[in-house]
């Protein structure tokens, strides 16, 4: 039990009431300035609190005067007051100096009511709630003289009206256990709080983050969209187109000696034939590189004299010259150069009017291969880069390679790519 006058001591305490410690909801306010405000269910227990401690009293006290009694009640209601109020402002402002004076005000208040009370019914609780607000409010150690004097104040109230030791000592076990109580279950209860807010903050992000993944998904399919039609924009032009080309010319070609000389009219007829013979396989190895890995089992310098028969056609005497020990390529270099040396054949033969082209595989360097195609055509004075080297440049660009064009109006026109091995 807490002290009571030692003149009333076996007085009977209000055994109805059950103490229960301040409930505080404290919601922190993920704003700027971070604030902390409390809830009404915070100052709906703090008001209970002193309210029963004031029942307590009034319902065990048998004398007292009417001053004495105006008195508290003026003490008690201005406690309340500036308990919910001045609690409530001094949590927005977070603000050292107002939190102290706050707990100056309120332990001189509390320790006022002690005394007048004299120990009657459970009227020292009234300074309990203090304890919570003091661990909400200020810094941690600070915090610790903020109990501290709040255990001062109640044993400096009791003795001021018991002037016994002996009630001291009766009581400040029970009040101390009271102010640890109420101590640890508000820190418990911040704890949670802040672990409540910390679990919505990282949900808030992982859901912001889940979104960006999904918009950069979004866009990587976008681009992959872009890409592989980019890519198979290139597969047609440069092989089907190469082709398409080669035998357009062919069949002109025949036309116009049809009527002069029919063998050489045939001769190009036939390989307009053999052309769309060839171009029906690389379509047809087009559309399995789209299903598996191409075949480049055959190295390319085996399979470019190939794609000299159309050059041939045209008057142009092709030439082959390999640097340097060949080696396997990887699949993208292999087709890279494959569709580079295709496209400059198709190139020399629509507008180079040229006489000789040379091409040129270099595998003296461990780390690159490099190929040179050049003609001695008209060249070019204003080059204007179409599909056919866009997309040659593109290739290049995909495997990491240099590409660059080698121009000039007396040299013809040729380029020269450099590829990783």
């Amino acid at each position: 039990m807490l002290p009571t006058n030692p003149k009333r001591r076996r007085q009977k305490p209000a055994s109805f009431f059950i103490l229960r410690s301040e409930v505080i909801i404290w919601i922190v306010n993920q704003s700027k300035d971070s604030q902390i405000r409390t809830s009404s269910d915070a100052d709906l227990a703090f008001a209970v609190v002193v309210l029963a401690s004031f029942f307590t009293t009034f319902s065990s006290m048998k004398t007292a005067t009417p001053l004495e009694i105006i008195l508290m009640i003026v003490l008690g209601t201005s406690y309340l007051t500036v308990g919910i109020y001045g609690f409530a402002f001094c949590a927005k402002r977070q603000h050292l100096m107002l939190s102290i004076g706050y707990f100056l005000v309120q332990i001189l208040l509390g320790a006022w009511i002690v005394y007048l009370g004299r120990g009657a019914g459970f009227n020292a609780m009234v300074l309990l709630p203090l304890a919570g607000h003091a661990v909400i409010l200020l810094p941690r150690r600070t915090s610790y003289f903020a109990q501290f004097s709040i255990l001062l104040a109640y044993v400096g109230a009791v003795y001021a009206f018991s002037k016994n030791l002996q009630a001291v000592w009766e009581g400040l076990p029970i009040f101390f256990a009271g102010l640890v109580f109420i101590v640890v279950f508000t820190q418990m209860a911040l704890n949670e709080e802040a672990s409540r807010r910390e679990v919505e903050r990282l949900v808030g992000e992982l859901t912001q983050a889940n979104q960006q993944l999904r918009d950069y998904a979004a866009q990587i399919e976008d681009l992959a969209t872009i890409k592989e039609r980019n890519r198979l924009a290139r597969e047609i032009h440069d092989g089907l187109g190469h082709y398409l080309t080669s035998i357009h010319m062919q069949i002109k070609a025949a036309s116009a000696l049809l009527k002069n000389d029919s063998q050489k009219s045939a001769e190009h007829l036939q390989k307009a034939i053999s052309l769309t013979q060839e171009a029906l396989t690389d379509v047809r190895q087009s559309v399995g590189t789209l299903r598996s890995q191409p075949n480049q089992d055959i190295p390319l310098e085996k399979v470019i004299p190939q794609l000299f028969e159309s050059a041939k056609s045209f008057g142009i005497e092709p030439e082959l010259l390999v640097v340097g020990v060949s080696r396997e390529l990887s699949a993208t270099t292999y087709w890279t150069l494959y569709r580079a040396i295709q496209e400059g054949i198709s190139n020399a033969c629509k507008h180079s009017k040229a006489r000789h082209l040379s091409i040129c595989l270099d595998y003296s360097s461990p780390d690159w291969v490099v190929l040179t195609l050049q003609d001695d055509g008209v060249g070019v004075n204003d080059l204007k880069e179409g599909f056919g080297l866009m997309g040659l440049r593109e290739r290049v660009q995909i495997v990491g390679g240099e590409f660059q064009l080698l121009e000039h109006p007396l040299r013809g026109f040729g380029f020269k790519i450099k590829v990783p091995a």
